[in-house]
Order: structure tokens, then C-alpha cells, then sequence
């Protein structure tokens, strides 16, 4: 690992990335697998906030549902128990890969702090978290984002090369 210190860093990653790891027809899915693949393989601790499982939880019950009206038309109750499945089995996977970063009224504050570097409520909280658990890196998608984190902000397919052996 190239990384400034010898500890395992700490990654805070965004929603987006997450989500192209879970969700197969999204165009970032091979870099997050990646990403993922060698950030365990390195000993980095991966970090999500609480509001990213919620997002997650609900945009793959989102995409599986157009998925089954797409083909089948209709979503019935087997449908929706096994949607709703897969979508616990997205959130416990990110428990499995990763950390949640606990948040109070402090992150609130902070992310109200960070409107004016960057006007999105979603990632203002991720910054938040960025700066309560002092992280070494923000992986995330976002060009919007890339320029305007506190922390040190790369893609997924950058954090690779970072954390190359």
C-alpha cells in the first residue's frame, strides 16, 4: 500500500459507489468490485453512513420493481417479499464489508456547515462523516464532490492505484 501511513486507512464511501456495486446495470460496477476487492485485500476499514443504507435499501427496491414491471408487468406479493429481500441482503453485505459511522445533531449541524461548499444535503452528511471519524478518503463518483470534500475525495478506480501493493 502506498498510503501516507502505515495504518489501515479509513474510507468513507459515498452512496454511488455502493449502489454500482449492487445494482448490475450500472456503468461504475467493475470499479466498485474492484475498489471493494482491494480495499479488504489491503486492510482499509470501509465506512458508510446510516442515511447511504437507508438510500441504498430503497433505490434497489426501486430498480428491482421497474426490473419486474419491465418483464413481468405487475409485482405480486412473492415479488415484493423477494425485492425487499434482496434489498436487506444489499444493507447486510454493507455491514458484512464495512462500518456504519454513528451521527447526531453535531453532523447535522456540520452538514449545514458544509451548504456552502457543497449545496447537497445527502453529501453534506457524508462529509460530515468524513470529518467525524477524521478519514483518510472519500470514494465516490461524484464530480461535484470529487472537488468540493474536506478529505482527500477519488474515484474508485483511483483509489486502486493508491492502494496498489
Amino acid at each position: 500500500m502506498t498510503a501516507a501511513s502505515d495504518a489501515s486507512p479509513l474510507i468513507v464511501v459515498d452512496t454511488d459507489v455502493w449502489l454500482d456495486l449492487y445494482l448490475p446495470n450500472r456503468a461504475g460496477r467493475d470499479d466498485a468490485r474492484r475498489f471493494v476487492e482491494r480495499a479488504i485485500a489491503c486492510g482499509a476499514s470501509l465506512l458508510y453512513t446510516v442515511q447511504t443504507a437507508n438510500d441504498v435499501f430503497a433505490r434497489v427496491s426501486i430498480n428491482a420493481k421497474r426490473w419486474v414491471r419491465e418483464g413481468k408487468g405487475e409485482i405480486d406479493e412473492s415479488y415484493a417479499r423477494a425485492i425487499k429481500g434482496l434489498a436487506w441482503d444489499c444493507v447486510a453485505s454493507m455491514r458484512e464489508l464495512g462500518t456504519a459511522v454513528g451521527a447526531d445533531d453535531s453532523d447535522l449541524w456540520l452538514a449545514q456547515k458544509y451548504r456552502e461548499l457543497h449545496d447537497d444535503f445527502e453529501d453534506d452528511l457524508i462529509l460530515a462523516a468524513c470529518t467525524r471519524v477524521s478519514a483518510d478518503y472519500l470514494v465516490t463518483n461524484d464530480a461535484k464532490l470529487l472537488r468540493h470534500a474536506p478529505v482527500a475525495a477519488l474515484t474508485p478506480s483511483d483509489v486502486c492505484v493508491l492502494l496498489a501493493p
